[in-house]
Protein backbone atom coordinates (compact mmCIF):
# COMPACT_ATOMS: atom_id res chain seq x y z
CA UNK A 1 0.00 0.00 0.00
CA UNK A 2 2.53 2.64 1.12
CA UNK A 3 4.62 2.20 -2.40
CA UNK A 4 1.04 2.29 -4.35
CA UNK A 5 0.93 5.64 -2.52
CA UNK A 6 4.21 6.64 -3.29
CA UNK A 7 3.85 6.21 -7.10
CA UNK A 8 0.54 7.87 -7.03
CA UNK A 9 2.04 10.95 -5.20
CA UNK A 10 5.43 10.73 -7.57
CA UNK A 11 2.65 10.61 -10.50
CA UNK A 12 0.51 13.59 -9.12
CA UNK A 13 3.63 15.69 -8.48
CA UNK A 14 5.01 15.07 -12.13
CA UNK A 15 1.38 15.56 -13.64
CA UNK A 16 1.85 19.00 -11.88
CA UNK A 17 4.92 20.46 -12.49
CA UNK A 18 4.22 23.81 -11.96
CA UNK A 19 1.68 23.24 -9.01
CA UNK A 20 4.71 21.11 -7.54
CA UNK A 21 7.35 23.41 -8.58
CA UNK A 22 5.45 26.62 -6.51
CA UNK A 23 4.05 24.24 -3.65
CA UNK A 24 7.94 22.68 -3.10
CA UNK A 25 9.70 26.29 -3.65
CA UNK A 26 7.39 28.17 -0.87
CA UNK A 27 7.62 25.84 1.13
CA UNK A 28 11.43 25.71 0.85
CA UNK A 29 12.34 29.22 1.18
CA UNK A 30 10.06 29.52 3.83
CA UNK A 31 11.74 26.60 5.66
CA UNK A 32 15.49 28.29 4.43
CA UNK A 33 14.38 30.87 6.15
CA UNK A 34 13.23 29.60 9.37
CA UNK A 35 16.31 27.66 9.80
CA UNK A 36 18.73 30.68 9.39
CA UNK A 37 16.70 32.11 11.89
CA UNK A 38 16.96 29.41 14.73
CA UNK A 39 20.68 28.48 13.84
CA UNK A 40 20.91 32.15 14.81
CA UNK A 41 18.71 31.99 17.71
CA UNK A 42 21.14 28.37 18.78
CA UNK A 43 24.07 30.12 18.86
CA UNK A 44 22.59 33.12 21.16
CA UNK A 45 21.55 30.69 23.79
CA UNK A 46 25.09 28.61 23.49
CA UNK A 47 26.91 32.67 24.36
CA UNK A 48 29.11 31.84 27.15
CA UNK A 49 27.19 29.07 27.94
CA UNK A 50 29.74 25.65 26.91
CA UNK A 51 32.33 25.85 30.20
CA UNK A 52 31.97 22.87 32.31
CA UNK A 53 31.79 25.13 34.86
CA UNK A 54 29.22 27.54 33.49
CA UNK A 55 26.85 27.00 36.56
CA UNK A 56 29.86 28.47 38.68
CA UNK A 57 30.78 31.32 36.90
CA UNK A 58 30.16 35.03 37.62
CA UNK A 59 30.79 38.69 36.83
CA UNK A 60 31.36 41.16 39.78
CA UNK A 61 28.80 44.40 38.74
CA UNK A 62 28.38 47.35 40.44
CA UNK A 63 25.54 49.19 41.60
CA UNK A 64 24.47 52.47 42.55
CA UNK A 65 22.38 55.79 42.71
CA UNK A 66 23.16 57.22 39.55
CA UNK A 67 20.90 61.01 38.50
CA UNK A 68 18.10 59.24 40.86
CA UNK A 69 17.71 56.29 39.48
CA UNK A 70 19.71 52.59 40.41
CA UNK A 71 22.46 51.66 37.49
CA UNK A 72 24.61 49.02 37.33
CA UNK A 73 27.50 48.25 35.38
CA UNK A 74 30.51 45.24 34.95
CA UNK A 75 33.46 47.62 35.40
CA UNK A 76 35.43 46.93 39.03
CA UNK A 77 38.37 47.79 40.74
CA UNK A 78 41.28 45.74 40.04
CA UNK A 79 41.75 45.28 44.16
CA UNK A 80 38.17 43.57 44.31
CA UNK A 81 38.74 39.73 43.20
CA UNK A 82 41.67 39.00 45.71
CA UNK A 83 39.52 40.92 48.70
CA UNK A 84 36.67 38.68 47.76
CA UNK A 85 38.93 35.22 47.24
CA UNK A 86 39.85 36.07 50.86
CA UNK A 87 37.07 37.53 52.66
CA UNK A 88 34.48 34.42 51.67
CA UNK A 89 34.96 30.64 51.79
CA UNK A 90 32.50 29.87 49.00
CA UNK A 91 34.35 31.76 46.24
CA UNK A 92 36.67 28.62 44.96
CA UNK A 93 39.08 31.12 42.90
CA UNK A 94 38.93 34.72 40.95
CA UNK A 95 40.51 36.33 37.91
CA UNK A 96 40.98 39.97 36.47
CA UNK A 97 40.42 40.78 33.32
CA UNK A 98 41.62 43.47 31.39
CA UNK A 99 41.33 44.03 27.51
CA UNK A 100 44.12 45.90 25.34
CA UNK A 101 44.07 47.55 22.40
CA UNK A 102 45.94 46.04 19.75
CA UNK A 103 49.84 45.52 20.75
CA UNK A 104 52.66 45.06 18.09
CA UNK A 105 53.97 41.46 18.17
CA UNK A 106 57.00 40.83 16.85
CA UNK A 107 58.83 37.81 15.69
CA UNK A 108 62.27 38.54 13.66
CA UNK A 109 61.09 40.86 10.83
CA UNK A 110 57.33 39.61 10.96
CA UNK A 111 55.28 42.09 13.33
CA UNK A 112 51.54 42.24 13.51
CA UNK A 113 48.87 44.25 15.55
CA UNK A 114 46.56 41.86 17.25
CA UNK A 115 43.76 42.20 20.32
CA UNK A 116 44.84 40.60 23.88
CA UNK A 117 43.79 40.77 27.34
CA UNK A 118 45.89 40.65 31.34
CA UNK A 119 44.60 37.93 33.42
CA UNK A 120 45.56 36.59 36.62
CA UNK A 121 47.10 32.62 36.56
CA UNK A 122 43.73 31.67 37.59
CA UNK A 123 41.83 32.31 34.47
CA UNK A 124 42.47 29.00 32.21
CA UNK A 125 41.69 26.93 35.73
CA UNK A 126 38.15 28.81 35.45
CA UNK A 127 37.63 28.11 31.89
CA UNK A 128 38.04 25.33 30.13
CA UNK A 129 39.64 26.28 26.58
CA UNK A 130 40.79 24.03 24.24
CA UNK A 131 44.77 23.79 24.59
CA UNK A 132 46.43 22.11 22.10
CA UNK A 133 49.63 22.53 23.97
CA UNK A 134 50.66 23.50 27.20
CA UNK A 135 48.92 23.12 30.35
CA UNK A 136 46.41 25.59 31.67
CA UNK A 137 47.11 25.36 35.25
CA UNK A 138 50.88 26.77 34.67
CA UNK A 139 50.66 28.54 31.46
CA UNK A 140 51.02 31.80 32.95
CA UNK A 141 52.85 31.03 36.08
CA UNK A 142 56.01 33.52 34.90
CA UNK A 143 55.60 36.83 34.23
CA UNK A 144 57.46 36.08 30.91
CA UNK A 145 54.96 34.02 29.87
CA UNK A 146 52.19 34.35 26.97
CA UNK A 147 49.17 32.16 25.69
CA UNK A 148 48.58 32.56 21.73
CA UNK A 149 45.79 31.34 19.43
CA UNK A 150 46.35 28.58 16.82
CA UNK A 151 45.52 31.33 14.58
CA UNK A 152 48.46 33.66 16.06
CA UNK A 153 51.12 30.67 16.26
CA UNK A 154 50.43 30.38 12.22
CA UNK A 155 50.69 33.82 10.85
CA UNK A 156 53.91 34.23 13.36
CA UNK A 157 55.74 30.78 12.82
CA UNK A 158 53.74 29.42 10.16
CA UNK A 159 54.06 25.53 10.48
CA UNK A 160 56.65 25.78 12.71
CA UNK A 161 56.13 24.48 16.66
CA UNK A 162 55.92 27.77 18.52
CA UNK A 163 55.68 26.39 22.13
CA UNK A 164 58.80 27.88 23.89
CA UNK A 165 59.39 30.69 20.74
CA UNK A 166 59.87 33.83 21.65
CA UNK A 167 57.69 37.31 20.92
CA UNK A 168 58.39 40.54 21.52
CA UNK A 169 55.46 43.13 23.08
CA UNK A 170 55.21 46.40 21.86
CA UNK A 171 59.06 46.62 21.54
CA UNK A 172 59.25 46.44 24.98
CA UNK A 173 59.55 42.85 26.53
CA UNK A 174 60.18 39.43 25.45
CA UNK A 175 57.83 36.31 26.15
CA UNK A 176 57.67 32.79 25.68
CA UNK A 177 54.78 31.33 24.76
CA UNK A 178 53.91 28.69 26.97
CA UNK A 179 50.33 27.79 25.64
CA UNK A 180 48.93 27.01 22.36
CA UNK A 181 44.43 27.38 22.54
CA UNK A 182 41.96 26.84 20.07
CA UNK A 183 40.84 29.80 18.48
CA UNK A 184 38.05 31.63 20.58
CA UNK A 185 34.53 30.77 19.29
CA UNK A 186 32.23 33.44 18.10
CA UNK A 187 29.44 33.55 20.80
CA UNK A 188 31.92 34.31 23.50
CA UNK A 189 32.54 37.38 25.72
CA UNK A 190 36.55 37.38 25.48
CA UNK A 191 37.76 38.88 22.27
CA UNK A 192 42.18 37.75 22.34
CA UNK A 193 45.00 36.63 20.33
CA UNK A 194 46.80 36.33 23.30
CA UNK A 195 47.44 36.61 27.14
CA UNK A 196 49.57 38.01 29.28
CA UNK A 197 49.73 37.80 33.14
CA UNK A 198 48.57 40.08 35.52
CA UNK A 199 51.68 40.18 36.97
CA UNK A 200 53.12 42.15 34.17
CA UNK A 201 50.09 45.06 34.10
CA UNK A 202 51.24 45.58 37.45
CA UNK A 203 55.20 45.41 36.47
CA UNK A 204 54.63 47.95 34.04
CA UNK A 205 52.56 50.22 35.73
CA UNK A 206 48.67 50.32 33.97
CA UNK A 207 46.94 48.05 37.34
CA UNK A 208 45.65 51.17 39.15
CA UNK A 209 45.14 49.39 42.18
CA UNK A 210 42.53 51.75 44.31
CA UNK A 211 38.77 51.34 45.32
CA UNK A 212 37.49 54.30 43.02
CA UNK A 213 38.56 52.93 40.38
CA UNK A 214 36.28 50.80 37.86
CA UNK A 215 38.42 50.05 35.23
CA UNK A 216 38.60 46.02 34.91
CA UNK A 217 36.34 43.31 35.10
CA UNK A 218 36.25 40.31 37.90
CA UNK A 219 35.05 37.20 36.93
CA UNK A 220 34.45 34.94 39.95
CA UNK A 221 34.36 31.21 40.19
CA UNK A 222 32.26 30.16 43.84
CA UNK A 223 31.68 26.79 45.70
CA UNK A 224 29.50 24.26 44.06
CA UNK A 225 25.39 24.47 46.02
CA UNK A 226 26.38 27.88 47.05
CA UNK A 227 23.47 29.77 47.01
CA UNK A 228 23.55 33.21 45.32
CA UNK A 229 21.25 35.40 47.23
CA UNK A 230 23.15 34.49 50.11
CA UNK A 231 26.74 34.95 49.15
CA UNK A 232 25.28 38.86 46.99
CA UNK A 233 24.15 39.91 50.33
CA UNK A 234 27.33 39.08 52.03
CA UNK A 235 29.35 40.80 49.38
CA UNK A 236 27.70 43.90 48.47
CA UNK A 237 28.94 45.86 51.13
CA UNK A 238 32.73 45.39 50.44
CA UNK A 239 33.89 47.72 48.20
CA UNK A 240 32.14 50.12 51.10
CA UNK A 241 33.74 48.74 53.76
CA UNK A 242 37.47 48.56 52.06
CA UNK A 243 36.81 51.75 50.34
CA UNK A 244 38.96 55.29 51.98
CA UNK A 245 36.97 57.43 49.19
CA UNK A 246 33.36 57.50 50.51
CA UNK A 247 32.56 55.29 47.48
CA UNK A 248 29.06 53.95 47.89
CA UNK A 249 28.73 51.75 45.09
CA UNK A 250 27.39 47.94 45.77
CA UNK A 251 28.98 44.56 44.59
CA UNK A 252 26.72 41.68 43.08
CA UNK A 253 27.66 38.73 41.40
CA UNK A 254 25.43 38.21 37.97
CA UNK A 255 25.91 34.67 35.97
CA UNK A 256 28.51 34.67 33.25
CA UNK A 257 26.15 32.81 31.29
CA UNK A 258 23.24 35.50 31.52
CA UNK A 259 25.68 38.50 30.69
CA UNK A 260 24.98 38.40 26.69
CA UNK A 261 21.07 37.80 26.98
CA UNK A 262 20.48 39.54 29.88
CA UNK A 263 22.33 42.72 29.97
CA UNK A 264 19.62 45.40 31.04
CA UNK A 265 19.11 46.45 34.29
CA UNK A 266 16.02 48.48 35.88
CA UNK A 267 16.42 49.98 39.46
CA UNK A 268 19.31 47.71 39.91
CA UNK A 269 17.58 44.11 38.94
CA UNK A 270 17.90 42.29 35.48
CA UNK A 271 15.37 43.16 32.69
CA UNK A 272 15.77 41.19 29.92
CA UNK A 273 18.55 42.29 27.10
CA UNK A 274 18.98 40.78 23.73
CA UNK A 275 16.85 37.64 24.99
CA UNK A 276 13.87 39.64 24.07
CA UNK A 277 15.62 39.81 19.77
CA UNK A 278 16.25 36.16 20.68
CA UNK A 279 12.25 35.56 21.19
CA UNK A 280 10.92 38.11 18.80
CA UNK A 281 12.66 35.99 16.06
CA UNK A 282 12.08 32.97 17.57
CA UNK A 283 7.82 34.07 16.53
CA UNK A 284 8.89 35.19 13.85
CA UNK A 285 10.53 32.14 12.65
CA UNK A 286 7.36 30.23 13.64
CA UNK A 287 4.98 32.81 11.58
CA UNK A 288 7.17 32.56 8.44
CA UNK A 289 6.95 28.28 8.83
CA UNK A 290 3.37 28.88 9.32
CA UNK A 291 2.55 31.09 6.39
CA UNK A 292 4.44 29.04 4.47
CA UNK A 293 2.17 26.04 5.68
CA UNK A 294 -1.17 27.82 4.79
CA UNK A 295 -0.08 28.62 1.48
CA UNK A 296 0.78 24.84 0.69
CA UNK A 297 -2.71 24.04 2.45
CA UNK A 298 -4.00 26.75 0.10
CA UNK A 299 -2.59 25.43 -2.77
CA UNK A 300 -3.91 21.62 -2.35
CA UNK A 301 -7.48 22.92 -1.13
CA UNK A 302 -7.51 24.89 -4.83
CA UNK A 303 -6.87 22.01 -6.50
CA UNK A 304 -8.54 19.91 -4.90
CA UNK A 305 -11.76 19.50 -7.42
CA UNK A 306 -9.17 18.39 -9.89
CA UNK A 307 -8.88 14.60 -7.78
CA UNK A 308 -12.46 14.14 -7.07
CA UNK A 309 -13.20 11.34 -9.02
CA UNK A 310 -9.73 9.69 -7.51
CA UNK A 311 -11.39 10.43 -4.36
CA UNK A 312 -14.64 8.44 -5.62
CA UNK A 313 -13.27 5.46 -7.13
CA UNK A 314 -11.03 4.66 -4.11
CA UNK A 315 -14.02 4.80 -1.95
CA UNK A 316 -16.14 2.74 -3.91
CA UNK A 317 -13.47 0.56 -4.00
CA UNK A 318 -12.94 -0.16 -0.33
CA UNK A 319 -10.28 2.40 0.60
CA UNK A 320 -11.86 3.86 4.19
CA UNK A 321 -11.64 8.04 5.15
CA UNK A 322 -8.32 6.72 7.01
CA UNK A 323 -6.75 5.35 3.97
CA UNK A 324 -7.10 8.31 2.29
CA UNK A 325 -6.25 10.87 5.01
CA UNK A 326 -3.24 8.52 5.23
CA UNK A 327 -2.32 8.79 1.31
CA UNK A 328 -3.08 12.80 1.18
CA UNK A 329 -0.73 13.53 4.63
CA UNK A 330 1.37 11.36 3.35
CA UNK A 331 2.12 13.20 -0.40
CA UNK A 332 2.15 16.41 2.09
CA UNK A 333 5.10 14.63 3.74
CA UNK A 334 7.21 13.69 0.80
CA UNK A 335 6.29 17.15 -0.63
CA UNK A 336 7.55 18.46 2.60
CA UNK A 337 10.79 16.38 2.33
CA UNK A 338 11.69 17.40 -1.21
CA UNK A 339 10.87 21.01 0.13
CA UNK A 340 13.11 20.33 3.48
CA UNK A 341 15.88 19.61 1.07
CA UNK A 342 15.68 22.44 -0.78
CA UNK A 343 15.29 24.44 1.80
CA UNK A 344 18.62 23.09 3.33
CA UNK A 345 20.78 23.71 -0.18
CA UNK A 346 19.00 27.27 -0.07
CA UNK A 347 20.33 27.63 3.59
CA UNK A 348 23.77 26.31 3.26
CA UNK A 349 24.08 28.86 0.20
CA UNK A 350 22.69 31.35 2.15
CA UNK A 351 25.13 30.84 5.38
CA UNK A 352 27.96 33.75 3.84
CA UNK A 353 25.67 36.36 3.53
CA UNK A 354 24.11 35.66 6.61
CA UNK A 355 27.05 35.35 8.37
CA UNK A 356 28.60 38.89 7.09
CA UNK A 357 24.93 40.36 8.19
CA UNK A 358 25.26 38.81 11.97
CA UNK A 359 29.01 39.09 12.28
CA UNK A 360 28.56 35.37 13.42
CA UNK A 361 30.26 31.92 11.77
CA UNK A 362 27.04 30.04 11.71
CA UNK A 363 26.95 27.01 10.09
CA UNK A 364 24.62 23.48 9.72
CA UNK A 365 26.19 20.48 11.72
CA UNK A 366 25.71 17.55 9.41
CA UNK A 367 27.05 15.67 11.64
CA UNK A 368 25.04 16.65 14.50
CA UNK A 369 22.86 14.00 15.86
CA UNK A 370 20.48 16.64 17.37
CA UNK A 371 20.13 18.66 14.00
CA UNK A 372 19.05 16.06 12.29
CA UNK A 373 16.20 14.90 15.13
CA UNK A 374 15.57 18.36 14.97
CA UNK A 375 14.99 18.13 11.25
CA UNK A 376 12.68 14.91 11.42
CA UNK A 377 10.60 16.75 13.94
CA UNK A 378 10.43 19.76 11.82
CA UNK A 379 9.67 17.45 8.93
CA UNK A 380 6.72 15.69 10.68
CA UNK A 381 4.67 18.82 12.30
CA UNK A 382 5.32 20.71 8.85
CA UNK A 383 4.34 17.98 7.34
CA UNK A 384 0.94 17.33 9.46
CA UNK A 385 0.31 20.69 9.60
CA UNK A 386 0.68 21.74 6.27
CA UNK A 387 -1.40 18.86 4.82
CA UNK A 388 -4.14 18.18 7.33
CA UNK A 389 -6.42 20.63 5.79
CA UNK A 390 -6.49 19.42 2.42
CA UNK A 391 -6.27 15.41 4.24
CA UNK A 392 -9.50 16.13 6.14
CA UNK A 393 -11.23 18.53 3.11
CA UNK A 394 -10.55 15.46 0.25
CA UNK A 395 -11.00 12.76 2.25
CA UNK A 396 -14.77 13.93 2.97
CA UNK A 397 -16.04 13.82 -0.59
CA UNK A 398 -19.17 11.83 -1.24
CA UNK A 399 -18.40 9.14 -3.47
CA UNK A 400 -21.56 8.61 -5.48
CA UNK A 401 -21.02 12.63 -6.00
CA UNK A 402 -17.72 12.53 -6.62
CA UNK A 403 -17.99 9.91 -9.06
CA UNK A 404 -20.49 11.59 -11.30
CA UNK A 405 -18.96 15.21 -10.32
CA UNK A 406 -18.66 17.13 -14.16
CA UNK A 407 -15.17 17.42 -14.68
CA UNK A 408 -13.80 21.67 -16.23
CA UNK A 409 -13.97 24.76 -15.23
CA UNK A 410 -17.28 25.61 -14.73
CA UNK A 411 -18.24 22.18 -13.19
CA UNK A 412 -19.87 22.83 -9.74
CA UNK A 413 -17.83 21.60 -6.49
CA UNK A 414 -18.58 18.10 -5.38
CA UNK A 415 -19.48 18.88 -1.58
CA UNK A 416 -17.88 16.76 1.73
CA UNK A 417 -19.45 14.50 3.08
CA UNK A 418 -22.17 15.87 6.20
CA UNK A 419 -22.17 12.14 8.27
CA UNK A 420 -20.33 8.59 7.32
Amino acid sequence: MLQNYLKITLRNLWRNKAFSFINIFGLAVGLATAMLILLWIQDELAFDNFYAKKDRLYMAWNRNLVDGKIACWDVTPSLLGPQLKKEYPEIVQTSRLDWTSPQLLRVGKKSLHVPGTFVDSTFFRMFDFDFLQGNPATALNQINHIVITESLARRLFGKANAMSKVIRVENRDNFVVNGIIRDLPKNTLFEFDFVLSWSYLQKIGQDYAYWGNNSYRTLVEIAPNTSLASLNAKIKDITIRNSDEKEQSEVFLHALSRRHLYSKFENGQEAGGRIEYVRMFGIIAALVVLIACINFMNLATARSEKRVKEVGLRKVMGATRIDLMGQFLGESLLITLFALLLGVVFAELSLPWFNELTGKNLYIQFGNGLHWLAALVFLIVTGALAGSYPAFYLSSFQPILCSKAPSGPFAPPCRPASCW
